[in-house]
């Protein structure tokens, strides 16, 4: 963090599918609740942790529990092909939708908007105090008409625009290069409604973890910052990823102020004050 001059971070829980501990869909998540929790604690002021939530087997109980401990905010999951046991909407996660909501708690959500448009919509509808932020420009990073299309809809819905592992991500460069235009006037249509982030999942075990980390954190920055940055591309020509450039969107300080800190400082509310 301090190498890439960032003075704080939301760290998020991870089941075991996604964190190097094996298994599948959501299993293992209690356990990186308290991995984030203990980790947070170790470093107050500079990590801030969110948890994650089983939508339609969780109780409110546990949730406050969590928050006793210092959770801020929930990363969820279940938008995701591989943690999505039930609809989105489903009417087993009212309950947790709802204390979400009361509670004003800040969410990161992962929704495939290609699978699962309608549920996310649905949810947001009936919900419309959840102050969510959905990920990977709400899953539209190929095709931003669909993100500019729910960002239309649903006033209150902010997006990230984080880029995780090589092959999602440099399919998602690649088009955000060609779209440049575009979500250059989503950015300025919209300044208060794009956070910055990141997205890789390593174990302390990788011996590539800081140099991965370090592309990670550049690329995603330099999608913000820079007339250019370097990431894993692939061409026509070659069968493999290797490091290449794309176009950045340089953005001008009016835009690139808000989707680096004030726009997440506004969402995360208490958890920064």
């Amino acid at each position: 963090m301090t190498k890439h001059h960032i003075d704080r971070a939301v760290i998020l829980a991870s089941p075991d599918l996604t964190s190097g501990r094996g298994g599948s869909g959501l299993s293992g998540y209690r356990t990186g609740n308290e991995i984030v929790l203990d980790a947070a604690a170790a470093h107050p002021g500079k990590l801030i942790p969110f948890v994650t939530l089983d939508l339609g087997r969780d109780d409110p109980a546990y949730l406050a529990e969590l928050r006793r401990r210092g959770a801020c905010g929930v990363k969820l999951y279940q938008g995701h092909h591989l943690f999505h046991e039930r609809p989105l909407d489903d009417p087993s996660h009212k309950a947790t939708w709802q204390a979400l909501a009361d509670q004003a708690l800040p969410v990161l959500l992962h929704a495939n908007t290609v699978r699962y448009r309608s549920e996310l919509e649905a949810v947001l509808r009936a919900f419309p105090d959840l102050r969510v932020v959905c990920a990977h420009l709400c899953g539209s990073r190929t095709d931003l008409a669909r993100v500019e299309s729910l960002m239309q809809a649903f006033p209150g819905l902010l997006v990230d625009t984080s880029h995780g592992s090589s092959g999602a991500a440099a399919e998602g460069f690649a088009n955000l290069e060609r779209e440049r235009a575009q979500l250059l006037g989503l950015f300025s249509r919209w300044p208060e409604r794009f956070l910055f982030g990141t997205d890789l999942v390593t174990s302390g075990l990788n011996p590539t973890s800081t140099e991965m980390w370090d592309l990670q954190v550049e690329s995603n920055m330099g999608l913000l910052k820079e007339d250019h940055f370097r990431f894993f591309r692939q061409t026509a020509d070659q069968s493999a990823r290797t490091i290449g450039t794309y176009q950045g969107l340089h953005l001008p300080p009016e835009l690139l102020g808000p989707v680096l800190g004030k726009n997440a400082a506004r969402w995360l509310g208490p958890c920064v004050r």
